[in-house]
């Protein structure tokens, strides 16, 4: 057997028990840069950091060029599709256009920083990769976020966690009531958001961020209670954020 078709055997071989564990909106565990730094620094975050680096991401301008698209197959014969306009079909999604995108844009699996993230485009990388025909590869030729990568970042974790390992590291709430600032939305093996506020006096609707495939990036969003909680959502808390 050629030296790529085994290098492409193991790799598949690697995605398919990887992807028995993850889920949908997870990626592998990945050791993010000074994990030991962001460990030790999580002890003195606050919520108010949480929400303001959140909302970095969803606010970040950028441009792209034609080296950041990509629809195809990659080296190891996965299929890669960024999620740019008008090739994804999103009409949210990021362009070529000249003009600036907002967002960090959605990589499933992605664990990026927002500087890493523009040392990629810059670099030519591809800028994020969404899931396609309900198969999911992480591919190290692209940059950007998913949502439980964008938890990660923001609660300054040592690695990527998945929405299935999310749990075991929070304190669920049994009542969204107590729901604050920081605290997360988290369906396992489907998605997590950042919760930022209520969007309304009644707290049946709820102000978070995300990366989401549906845009094609981190962005800002209002839920309904009800409805997240009729498809399964937990809310979490980080306990380092507990009294912050």
């Amino acid at each position: 057997m050629a030296e790529s078709s085994v290098l492409r055997a193991v790799v598949q071989i690697g995605l398919v028990v990887w992807l028995a564990g993850a889920g949908a909106c997870a990626g592998p565990t990945v050791q993010g840069d000074a994990a030991a730094e962001a460990a030790a620094s999580s002890d003195q975050l606050t919520r108010a950091q949480v929400i303001e680096h959140a909302r970095a991401f969803a606010e970040h301008r950028w441009s792209a060029s034609e080296a950041n698209v990509f629809h195809g197959e990659d080296r190891f014969g996965n299929r890669i599709d960024t999620p740019d306009r008008p090739g994804s079909g999103l009409d949210t999604g990021w362009s070529t256009d000249g003009e600036p995108n907002q967002g960090v844009a959605y990589q499933w699996g992605g664990f990026s920083t927002i500087a890493e993230f523009e040392a990629g485009v810059a670099a030519g990388k591809w800028a994020g990769h969404l899931p396609t025909d309900g198969a999911s590869f992480f591919t190290p030729e692209a940059v950007g976020v998913d949502c439980s990568g964008l938890v990660s970042r923001v609660w300054r974790l040592p690695r990527k966690e998945s929405t299935r390992s999310l749990p075991r590291i929070c304190r669920r709430l049994d009542d969204w009531d107590e729901l604050l600032p920081g605290d997360v939305l988290n369906r396992v093996d489907r998605h997590t958001m950042i919760f930022v506020e209520w969007a309304n006096p009644a707290r049946t609707e709820l102000r978070v961020i995300e990366a989401t495939t549906r845009e094609g990036r981190v962005h800002e969003s209002v839920h309904e209670r009800q409805e997240l909680q009729r498809r399964g959502y937990q809310a979490l808390r980080y306990p380092p954020l507990a009294t912050r």
